[in-house]
């Protein structure tokens, strides 16, 4: 039975995948109980435990048994009610290297598992929007037929690095008779490959749907939830209770300044999140770090205009933001971040951290580098917390 949050038990939440802890941040604001997280990267982890100090963290590889143990030692018989987090999706690229059968690539097989364990009353997966177009070998291949594709797949990458090799030096004969056969029957073999691959997303539903889990998904923009910034990502939400006809919260904010029904806020807009920094002072202690720009770079930042990018070859790193807009989807782009609208600069740590709702009282922890991957990777708290207002809403109707 689902205790309100004004009880003494709390409706409780574990949060796989973790990263720094937005995911977290909403439902702690919403009322919940975070029992446990898991996550494996350093960084992320120092940052989740000093922002959420009462949470026991699991730090390790989410594949190993002993991790998994570890986590459920922490559970032991309490009830969860919700499991939420961002599995890493990888899809096959034929033009890349990437293995379809990459461990990387099936930490939602984890996710399922742990669902399956636990067994709470809804769970939440969030994902990048590409998980739409992304594929993975199909689960029905014959162990003979598997073998026949891993050996199609190497093929492949044998051909792409040849060809890279190519471009570099001259191929040796054997070399050379090896990447013309390949190259003859290239065509052949990537659509040997492409025939044994089914997309992700159904994969995906088909896990679930084996462990007795009704699941939904759809894409939420940020944006119509109060955050800063136009950011698409896919919502899985699944439950084990057959009677529970569940839907997706409804959006709270909406493009037009007047929307249809009249009830909604217009999006926000990142001149109306970063104007205060304005006046701020660098604080290293508060994430507020500025980039120092070569006096070649300064004259690039002031020659771009609003709504523009710095280089045009790219559309989102390096843009200068319109301050009457929400940002585009804040990234960790390896430093090439958003440029102010006002200031011929970067935006510091603190002003990403902002269009990504996080509170200003929300302390990221390690090199400036990580701390703009933490943010970029992070589900924004304000999408988070809508999200579990209205999964605290179905818990007290079941």
């Amino acid at each position: 039975m689902f205790q309100d949050d004004k009880n003494e038990n709390l409706p409780s939440i574990i949060d796989l995948f973790s990263g720094c802890g937005g995911f977290s941040q909403g439902f702690l604001k919403s009322g919940f109980e975070v029992v446990a997280a898991s996550e494996i990267w350093d960084p992320a982890i120092e940052t989740y435990k000093h922002n959420h100090p009462e949470t026991p963290v699991v730090n390790g590889d989410i594949k190993l048994p002993e991790i998994k143990n570890q986590l459920y030692d922490i559970i032991g018989n309490k009830k969860i009610n919700v499991v939420i987090g961002g599995p890493p999706c990888q899809g096959y690229s034929i033009a890349g290297n990437r293995n379809p059968e990459d461990p990387r690539g099936q930490l939602y097989l984890d996710f399922v598992e742990i669902v399956e364990r636990i067994q709470p009353d809804f769970f939440v997966m969030e994902n990048v929007k590409g998980v739409l177009h992304m594929k993975h070998v199909s689960p029905d291949l014959s162990s003979k037929e598997l073998g026949l594709f891993q050996d199609n797949c190497a093929k492949l990458k044998r051909y792409k690095d040849l060809k890279r090799y190519g471009a570099q030096r001259e191929l040796n004969m054997e070399e050379t008779r090896e990447f013309d056969d390949l190259k003859r029957n290239h065509l052949k073999i990537k659509n040997q490959v492409d025939s044994k691959m089914v997309p992700l997303i159904e994969k995906i539903l088909a896990r679930f749907k084996a462990i007795n889990y009704k699941v939904k998904w759809k894409v939420l923009n940020s944006a119509d939830y109060g955050v800063p910034q136009t950011r698409e990502r896919i919502i899985f939400i699944g439950t084990r209770h057959e009677n529970i006809d569940f839907t997706f919260p409804k959006p709270t904010h909406h493009e037009n300044k007047i929307s249809v029904l009249g009830k909604q806020n217009s999006w926000v807009n990142s001149g109306e999140i970063l104007k205060k920094y304005e006046a701020w002072n660098e604080d290293s202690s508060l994430n507020h770090d500025f980039t120092r720009h070569s006096e070649k770079f300064l004259k690039k930042l002031n020659a771009t205009p609003v709504g523009k990018a710095v280089y045009k070859n790219y559309s989102d790193a390096w843009w200068r933001l319109d301050p009457d807009k929400p940002a585009k989807t804040v990234k960790e782009n390896h430093g090439g971040v958003f440029v102010h609208y006002k200031f011929d600069r970067v935006l510091s740590p603190r002003e990403l951290a902002a269009l990504q709702s996080f509170n200003d009282s929300f302390r990221f922890k390690g090199t400036k580098s990580s701390v703009l991957k933490q943010i970029g990777n992070a589900v924004p708290p304000l999408l988070s917390l809508a999200l579990a207002n209205h999964l605290k809403t179905c818990l007290k109707n079941l």
